[in-house]
C-alpha cells in the first residue's frame, strides 16, 4: 500500500508541474479500435493508442521543464523544484518524471482492474485505464 501511495504521489507531482505548462504539442488523434475483429487486434490497437499518448505526454513534460527554466525572476523554478524533490521525493528531470508517472499510472490501473473484478481482457482494461488517466492529465494541460 505504501508503494501505491508513493507512486500516486509521483503522479500527482507530475500533474501539478504539468498544469503550469503553456507550450504544448497538438493532441494526437487516437486510432479507432472499434473495428477490431479479435481480442488480439483490440489489444494491439489499444496499446498503439497508449504509445501515442505517451509520446504526447513526454513532450508535454519536457515543455514544463523548459517553461520552468525560462521563467523570469527565478520564482517558478525553485517552488517547482522544491515541491518535486522535497514533498514528492522525485526529480525535475522530465524523462524521470514521465517514467515515474507511467509506473504510478500502471499501478493504479492494475489496482482498479482488481477492484472491478475483471478476469478477462486484463491488458485491454489496463491500457484503456492508462489512456484515460493520461487524457485527464493532458486535458489539465489544455490539450
Amino acid at each position: 500500500m505504501a508503494r501505491l501511495v508513493s507512486a500516486i504521489r509521483c503522479g500527482i507531482a507530475a500533474a501539478g508541474a504539468l498544469a503550469l505548462a503553456s507550450r504544448l504539442p497538438a493532441q494526437a488523434n487516437p486510432i479507432d479500435c472499434s473495428q477490431a475483429f479479435s481480442t488480439v487486434e483490440l489489444s494491439v490497437c489499444t496499446r498503439a493508442n497508449l504509445e501515442r499518448k505517451d509520446v504526447q505526454l513526454k513532450q508535454a513534460m519536457q515543455a514544463v521543464a523548459r517553461d520552468a527554466a525560462e521563467m523570469p525572476g527565478g520564482t517558478f523554478l525553485p517552488i517547482w523544484t522544491d515541491s518535486l524533490t522535497g514533498f514528492f521525493n522525485t526529480t525535475t528531470d522530465p524523462l524521470k518524471q514521465f517514467e515515474a508517472f507511467k509506473a504510478a499510472r500502471a499501478t493504479a490501473c492494475v489496482y482498479m482492474n482488481s477492484l472491478a473484478l475483471q478476469g478477462t481482457g486484463f491488458g485491454i482494461f489496463v491500457a484503456n485505464c492508462e489512456i484515460k488517466l493520461t487524457d485527464v492529465l493532458l486535458e489539465k494541460l489544455g490539450n
